[in-house]
C-alpha cells in the first residue's frame, strides 16, 4: 500500500482490508447484540424505580405495555431489542411463595439488579433482610439511594454510612427528580454489566451515549496505539481496521442504527482514505525521511513504530469521533464536514501525543 520511495498511498488497499474485515468483525458484533438484557428493579414503591429509568433512558418503562407470558409476580416491559426492565415488587411480599417466585425469577434472568432506597427513611429493618436475601442470589447488585434531594449534605453522609455499616455495600446517591448522581449511576451499570459483555446493550438505551462513545474510542485508540504500524500490507492493516471497523459498529450501535458496510465504508472514503487520509499517510512518510531514517536498517523499524503508532492512535481517535458525529447526526451531516472533523481531530490528537512524548 505505501511504497518508502515515492510515497504512493493506494486507498483501494486500505478500503479492501476494510471490507475484509467487516464480515468477520460484524459476525462477532452481532452475537453480542442478539444477546437479551435484563435489568431488574427491585425496591417498595416509593423508591422512585420508574423515575430513575427515565432519567438514565429518556424512558418511561410504565407506559410501555408488560410483555405477556411472564410471572404475574414480575413485570417485564421491553425498552429496545432484546433489552427489558422487570419490576420485581414480588419480592417484598409477605406471602413466602410470591416471593419465592419472584426471587427465582431473579435468580435465573437478570443481569443486574438496581435496588432501591428512599433517602428519606434510609434502608428498614425489612429492607436489609431482603437485601441480604438477594445478595445469596450471586448476581451484581447496585444499591440506588434515591431523592437525596430531600436530605442536607450531613444527613446525605448519615445514611450513605448507615447502609454501608448495614449490608457492608457503598450506595450510588441520586435524584432522580434534579438528575444528580444519575450520570454516576449510569457508568456503574455499564460497568457492571461489562464483566458479562452487556455493557454495548445498556449503552444504546442509555441517555449518556456520547460520554459512553468516548470511552469507547479511547479504548480504540489504545488498541490502535499497540498494534504500531503504519497501513501497510500485511496482519498488521488487518489489525488495524479491524479495530476501526468493531468500533464504527459499536457506536451505530449506540444510536440505534443498524450498522451496514455501505455506511461504514461512506465514513471510511470521506476520512482515511479521502484526500485527507492520504495527505496524513503521505505526511507521515515525508516526515521519516527527513528525519533521515529512510532508508536505513534497524533504525527504520524503531523509527517507523515510533511514528506509526502515533499516526495509526490518531487515526483511529479521528475516525472514531467522526462516526460519532456522523450517527448522532441521524446519518445525513455532509460528507465534506464529516472530512474536515477528521482532519481537525487527527492533527489535534497527535500534536497531543508528542506534548505527551517531549
Amino acid at each position: 500500500m505505501i511504497n518508502m520511495e515515492n510515497n504512493d498511498f493506494d486507498p483501494k488497499d486500505y478500503e479492501k482490508a476494510f471490507n475484509e474485515t467487516f464480515d468477520e468483525k460484524h459476525e462477532e458484533f452481532e452475537k453480542i447484540t442478539n444477546q437479551k438484557l435484563i435489568i431488574s428493579l427491585i425496591g417498595s414503591v416509593n423508591a422512585g424505580k420508574s423515575s430513575t429509568i427515565n432519567a438514565l433512558t429518556g424512558k418511561n418503562y410504565t407506559e410501555v405495555k408488560a410483555r405477556a407470558g411472564w410471572t404475574k409476580n414480575v413485570s417485564l416491559y421491553e425498552l429496545s431489542k432484546g433489552i427489558y426492565i422487570a419490576d420485581t415488587p414480588g419480592l417484598f411480599d409477605i406471602d413466602s411463595d410470591v416471593s419465592k417466585k419472584a426471587s427465582d425469577f431473579v435468580e435465573n434472568t437478570a443481569d443486574v439488579i438496581l435496588y432501591f432506597i428512599n433517602a428519606a427513611s434510609g434502608m428498614t429493618a425489612h429492607e436489609k433482610k431482603a437485601f441480604q436475601e438477594i445478595d445469596k442470589l450471586g448476581k451484581p447488585v447496585i444499591i440506588v439511594l434515591n431523592k437525596i434531594d430531600a436530605l442536607d449534605p450531613n444527613e446525605r453522609v448519615d445514611v450513605l454510612n448507615q447502609i454501608r455499616e448495614e449490608v457492608g455495600y457503598s450506595a450510588i446517591a441520586i435524584s432522580s427528580k434534579t438528575g444528580e448522581g444519575v450520570q454516576q449511576l449510569n457508568s456503574e451499570i455499564a460497568k457492571t454489566l461489562e464483566t458479562v459483555g452487556k455493557d454495548l446493550l445498556f449503552l444504546k438505551v442509555s441517555k449518556y451515549k456520547e460520554q459512553s462513545v468516548k470511552k469507547l474510542i479511547n479504548i480504540a485508540t489504545g488498541a490502535a496505539g499497540a498494534v504500531g504500524a503504519l497501513p501497510i500490507p500485511g496482519a498488521d492493516i488487518l489489525l488495524l481496521t479491524g479495530i476501526q471497523t468493531t468500533l464504527a459498529l459499536k457506536i451505530a450501535y449506540v444510536y440505534d442504527f443498524e450498522p451496514s458496510k455501505q455506511d461504514i465504508m461512506k465514513i471510511v472514503a470521506s476520512t482515511v482514505t479521502g484526500n485527507v487520509g492520504k495527505q496524513i499517510t503521505r505526511w507521515a512518510i515525508t516526515a521519516l525521511k527527513a528525519a533521515g531514517w529512510i532508508p536505513g536498517a534497524q533504525l527504520v523499524e524503531i523509527a517507523t513504530m515510533a511514528v506509526a503508532s502515533a499516526v495509526a492512535a490518531s487515526m483511529t481517535y479521528a475516525f472514531g469521533w467522526a462516526c460519532n458525529v456522523y450517527y448522532k447526526s441521524g446519518m445525513v451531516i455532509n460528507l465534506d464536514e464529516l472530512s474536515k472533523i477528521f482532519d481537525d481531530l487527527y492533527k489535534k490528537h497527535k500534536a497531543e501525543m508528542e506534548v505527551q512524548k517531549a
